[in-house]
């Protein structure tokens, strides 16, 4: 299974892309994350640092995703994707990308994207398209609320496939307000202060991704 999760910079996606990971790995599944800002975040959540040829690039250029992984355990794997977005789109060509997700998808059980928010990123657009299922981050601030109405034609494409997830990341932000005026309510709330409800969240994303 393929899960990309999409959304404007700094709403929370590649938090909620490792609290996935954890859970699925949790319930025994392999897991491939592949996030371009993995490396002071999974030293934090998970311990780890990625050597710099384990990387995206390297499995994209080389096609050998075996070996350009990253393994953490016998359950989660990781491919670390440039900080900058969009330094390697001039060096590689959707059929590379494609191909490589296509085969991450048929080696691991669920694969979790970490997506770049550029709308002409080649990993977001192949992920986005090949995608079982997308969550696609809406709240944030009010950056959020921008970004989304950006992109309004590029999540109409996938909005058969897309589970809407409320990022709500400050008590003092009016998000039912932000929610109306992008005319589109969450599927579910992710509150980001409250570590019981936050969990709870991620368990019930995880029972409708993986279904």
């Amino acid at each position: 299974m393929l899960i990309p999760i999409w959304g404007a910079s700094g709403v929370g996606k590649t938090t909620l892309a490792l609290a996935l990971s954890k859970a699925l790995i949790a319930e025994g599944k392999t897991v491939l994350l592949i996030s371009p800002e993995p490396y002071s975040e999974l030293s934090a959540f998970f311990g780890v640092k990625v050597p710099s040829e384990q990387s995206l690039q390297t499995a994209i250029r080389t096609g050998n995703l075996k070996q350009s992984v990253f393994q953490k355990d016998d359950l989660f794997y990781i491919l670390a994707a440039p900080s900058c977005h969009d330094c390697f789109d001039d060096n590689y060509s959707a059929e590379q990308v494609k191909a490589l997700l296509t085969l991450a998808k048929t080696t691991f059980d669920t694969v979790i994207v970490d997506c770049p928010t550029e709308m002409n990123n080649l990993v977001s657009a192949w992920a986005l398209s090949l995608a079982d299922k997308v969550l696609l981050c809406i709240g944030g601030e009010y950056q959020g609320a921008m970004w989304h109405k950006s992109a309004e034609r590029a999540i109409a494409a996938i909005k058969h496939k897309t589970i809407f997830v409320g990022m709500e990341i400050s008590d003092a932000f009016d998000y039912e307000a932000l929610y109306d005026f992008l005319a589109q309510k969450p599927h579910y709330r992710v509150p980001h202060k409250r570590l019981k409800t936050y969990y709870k969240a991620i368990l019930k994303l995880l029972e409708v991704t993986s279904n």
